[in-house]
């Protein structure tokens, strides 16, 4: 089944990056606002050396020599889970699950806590407990859905879904109510909807496309403008042309222009530009409509990738429509502006008395339609 997100990486490697951040934010935090006692930064700064060195169960006894000296909850939270984590890493995983327990029990509103309980998910995983690893990702998901790793917990309870028989679409629509008003409600959706298209449930999965970029509209909305682009492919196999550009044109109605230095473009913008006039094109049979969007891609979307490919396409359209005067005025443009472009050695199979080149023309740029190379996925890389 296609996925359409990518995994996260293995549960070592993001406990041994989560450990790293956990430690830099505790010397960030002695920046600002009052610090730890002196005899916790030497007891958690002697956890610190041995950890970085490989030595964790020396590390752990000296995390809990921390915590009999922190002064703040916060210290105490923090060598807890540090403590658990350096037992996860020695791969002592009764101690190490003990103290996660202790530290979620006695310090459950702390972020440390929260950490502990997705890491505790990973230890059942790896000292041979799957099945109670992969509950605990199924209850996460939805329990601690605002937590940045809510999502992982959700993909690797996929991914277990999967490798079991299980059925995705169904658990996913299952938890669409507890996680709506949560972070993870795109996510969500936007993989559900990649389940429905797998399935070739195009009508399902174009619903649940716009849903998530309904709910989570730019800027803030991660998935809208890649939503949109999928909802707008499906509603071309449904046959429903209109309604794809409009999904395409309700993305770049957002469009922001940047007044100073850096862009607002997102990598689906000109290629949805490009593919509002291909539709036309094609789909659509409508070639005054095509060549205008074409131009709009190469005037409106000054750093795309796109630009000698919208020129080249409007000027096939204009020779084909015999409008022999527009064909040679964008052949013009193209050797002017794009002298590097694969298409200056063609401009003479769209304007005769364009200046011939050297450079070899492939035969299959100057066809009429489309480009078998497909010019659009040139650029969904970005702008």
């Amino acid at each position: 089944m296609r996925r359409t997100l990518k995994l996260a990486p293995s549960a070592a490697a993001a406990r041994k990056a989560g450990t790293a951040a956990i430690l830099a934010l505790g010397v960030a935090a002695g920046a600002c606002a009052p610090g730890p006692s002196a005899a916790y930064r030497v007891a958690k700064g002697a956890g610190d050396r041995a950890y970085s060195s490989g030595r964790y169960d020396e590390a752990a006894s000296a995390y809990a020599s921390a915590q009999k000296v922190a002064d703040r909850p916060r210290d105490t939270a923090e060598a807890l889970y540090l403590e658990a984590s350096s037992y996860q890493r020695s791969r002592s995983w009764d101690r190490a699950r003990a103290v996660y327990e202790r530290l979620i029990a006695e310090q459950p509103a702390s972020n440390f806590a929260s950490r502990a309980e997705f890491d505790l998910a990973d230890l059942e995983i790896d000292s041979g407990n799957p099945e109670k690893g992969y509950e605990r990702y199924r209850v996460l998901t939805t329990k601690l859905a605002n937590h940045g790793l809510a999502r992982r917990a959700m993909e690797r309870y996929l991914k277990h879904l999967e490798s079991t028989g299980g059925d995705p679409v169904v658990w996913l629509k299952s938890i669409l109510p507890a996680v709506a008003p949560t972070e993870l409600d795109e996510t969500a959706r936007y993989t559900l909807a990649g389940y429905l298209e797998a399935a070739s449930d195009w009508q399902g999965a174009r619903d649940m496309y716009v849903a998530s970029a309904e709910r989570h509209p730019y800027p803030k909305g991660a998935l809208f403008d890649d939503a949109l682009w999928h909802a707008s492919e499906l509603e071309e196999k449904l046959g429903r042309s209109g309604e794809a550009i409009q999904h395409l044109r309700t993305m770049l109605a957002v469009r922001e222009t940047s007044t100073t230095m850096g862009s607002y473009e997102r990598p689906r913008f000109s290629p949805a530009q490009f593919r509002i006039a291909v539709l036309y094109r094609d789909a659509l049979r409508d070639h005054p409509s095509a060549r205008r969007e074409f131009h709009r891609l190469y005037a409106e979307h000054p750093t795309s990738i796109l630009r000698d490919d919208a020129l080249w396409e409007e000027a096939k359209l204009a020779r084909d429509d015999g409008n022999t005067g527009d064909a040679c005025a964008l052949a013009a443009t193209l050797i002017r502006d794009f002298p590097s472009s694969r298409y200056t050695p063609c401009v003479r199979a769209v304007c005769s008395t364009a200046p011939a080149t050297s450079a070899r023309c492939h035969d299959y740029l100057v066809r009429s339609g489309g480009n078998e190379e497909g010019s659009p996925e040139r650029g969904s890389n970005g702008d």
